[in-house]
């Protein structure tokens, strides 16, 4: 393996322009030291308790709060980004422990808006919703407004708030325990010793060996077993605190309570696993096409990850990588692609890893900075995916603050997956298209296939765990360690079809899921999944239309909730046959493995 090169030899081209945010460290310093000044003088004191008094004031509220936010999303990003390329560098921890110092302070002071806002009369309220001089706060106004039915006296607020530590408890208690606490052991096969940790249980999940499979699974699974009662009770506790916030605020479930912030409605979590369910044959084709690749005589939980075939793909360098992805979403048009090639000319991405690096890789930036990307590029096919994946993200977000007004350029958790997924869709219908070898369509089909499966079908799966286990809870039953793993056994199996057999640990899989502390999340990786399905696949068979609606939808920002912007570009998420048009897609795909593999 190649020794990386330190930061200092990495040529500048391969670097993100932070320079383009502030000109050198010392001009960062000197900005959050203003700020801080700025904050300090309390520039909302005049406004707190005001708001009223009338628009004008709510008006000079958003304008203060536009200005100082927008110089702390310069700070931010700056610190952040600088501590991401050398986590070793003590000046750039402590540039982000002062910036979020500083960040709280102003949290802090501009706490008060919307509770007072929300103790306004509601006749008052909605004169500053319908007021000229407020229309282009119209959105954020009428979102605010829609929550008063369920904000509590200032009292329980205060109440509420100072226990948001308590309601956190199950989740930090969990993560402790599965990360600090357990440990898993080793085995050895043919010689070999294998640690397993849960960071290393997905490498070995994708060994050839069957043996090395189950027993890192194994593992894994008897340390969760052997505390099955403590992990019952965290989650157990954390579907109780969701349901009596739920109904402490007036909402009739948990999981309306959930979806509130983004208003959507429960029928398009339904319509999400209507649309699966009634698509399951597809997946159930695909673990018995697995079933019978791997030689099995059945498929168990540690069989679904190991690639059903290999080939080594190309060496790419960095400019074939990022020509390929040009290439590959070349169907969004010139425009679209003249934005794509100012990532290059104007340096988004942090390219290459060098020591101290933070690994992984994302997007990050706002209207007031250019988007920034980092990676840590390997030249191989996963590489090129991840670029082309990250740079969705950073087209989303361009695009957005560069067609929406600061308020709305930025997007909801429910859209965000949406445009790196059309990408990496893009990218792989591309390859498909300009390659017959049988062998690297295959590959790519397998890859495509393990990402569809455990974005859709298997959080989907999720999602429907979690709706069952509330609902329990709201008819009066207790969760169990028991009732907990025949739930998801039950799901397991329908889920997997005939090819797959339950274990004795299989059912425990539900313990190991963190994102359930965080209560109906998920599902919107499997909407998000679904709905750029259905884009890229119109834009390969509509074309320019198809592709202008799409651009549409990249510029729309949270002009709108999501459901409505997604209505606009032509899907409407309430309708499961959205969902039925994404999986159409899935099995096109699963059809073609079905003959590669014979």
């Amino acid at each position: 393996m190649q020794e990386l090169k330190e930061r200092s030899e990495i040529d500048a081209k391969y670097q993100w322009s932070l320079e383009a945010i502030f000109a050198s460290d010392d001009a960062w310093d000197a900005e959050l030291d203003t700020v801080r000044k700025v904050i300090e003088q309390d520039p909302l004191e005049a406004i707190r308790g005001h708001l009223g008094d009338g628009p004008e004031v709510v008006l000079h509220y958003f304008e203060i709060s536009k200005e100082i936010s927008e110089r702390l999303g310069k700070l931010g990003i700056y610190a952040h980004t600088k501590n991401d390329q050398d986590t070793r560098v003590p000046m750039y921890q402590a540039m982000m422990s002062r910036m979020q110092m500083v960040q709280a302070a102003y949290s802090e002071k501009e706490s008060f808006f919307e509770p007072e806002l929300l103790s306004l009369p509601h006749d008052q309220l909605q004169a500053y919703v319908s007021d000229d001089s407020l229309s282009e706060y119209k959105h954020i106004l009428e979102d605010i407004s829609r929550s008063k039915p369920h904000v509590l006296s200032p009292q329980a607020e205060s109440l509420l708030a100072s226990l948001q530590e308590v309601f956190g408890a199950s989740h930090r208690a969990f993560s402790q325990l599965t990360n600090a606490d357990f440990v898993h052991g080793a085995f050895t096969v043919d010689d070999t010793e294998y640690t397993v940790t849960e960071g290393r249980l997905g490498l070995l999940l994708r060994n050839d060996n069957r043996e090395v499979r189950r027993l890192a699974f194994n593992h894994v699974y008897d340390t969760y077993l052997a505390h099955k009662n403590t992990i019952s009770a965290l989650y157990a506790t954390s579907v109780t605190k969701d349901i009596s916030l739920a109904r402490a605020r007036g909402f009739e479930t948990a999981r309306q309570a959930a979806l509130f912030a983004n208003n959507i409605p429960e029928t398009v979590y339904d319509a999400l696993i209507e649309g699966v369910r009634n698509n399951i044959t597809f997946v159930h084709r695909y673990w018995e096409l697995r079933r019978k690749r791997l030689n099995l005589d059945a498929i168990h939980m540690y069989d679904k990850y190991v690639p059903l075939v290999e080939a080594e793909l190309d060496d790419y360098s960095f400019e074939d990588a990022f020509d390929l992805v040009k290439k590959g979403l070349s169907a969004l048009g010139q425009d679209y692609g003249h934005t794509l090639q100012t990532a290059l000319t104007e340096r988004w991405i942090d390219v290459f890893e060098n020591p101290g690096k933070r690994s992984g890789a994302y997007s990050t930036g706002f209207y007031a900075t250019r988007p920034y990307v980092l990676l840590n590029f390997q030249g191989d096919y996963n590489s090129v995916s991840t670029l082309a994946h990250e740079l969705g993200h950073s087209m989303h977000t361009y695009l957005s603050g560069e067609n929406q007004p600061p308020q709305y350029s930025g997007y909801s958790i429910f859209l965000a997956e949406i445009a790196s997924t059309v990408n990496e869709t893009l990218l792989v219908n591309h390859l498909l298209d300009v390659t017959n070898d049988p062998k690297m369509r295959a590959v790519l089909i397998n890859q495509q296939l393990d990402s569809l499966t455990g974005t859709i079908y298997r959080q989907t799966m999720f999602a429907e765990f979690e709706l069952l286990a509330h609902r329990k809870v709201e008819e009066g039953a207790a969760l169990t360690h028991d009732s907990l793993c025949d739930m998801y056994s039950t799901l397991n199996q329908f889920y997997h079809g005939s090819a797959y057999r339950e274990d004795d640990r299989s059912p425990a899989e539900w313990s190991r899921i963190p994102h359930f502390y965080r209560p109906f999340y998920v599902f919107q990786y499997a909407t998000g999944m679904s709905a750029a399905l259905v884009f890229a696949d119109r834009i390969r068979k509509e074309g320019a239309n198809a592709a202008q609606k799409y651009f549409g939808f990249l510029k729309s920002g949270s002009k709108d909730y999501p459901l409505a912007v997604l209505q606009e570009a032509g899907l409407n998420m309430n309708d499961p046959q959205v969902i039925t048009q994404a999986l159409s897609v899935y099995g096109d795909l699963v059809t073609e493995l079905e003959q590669l593999l014979g």
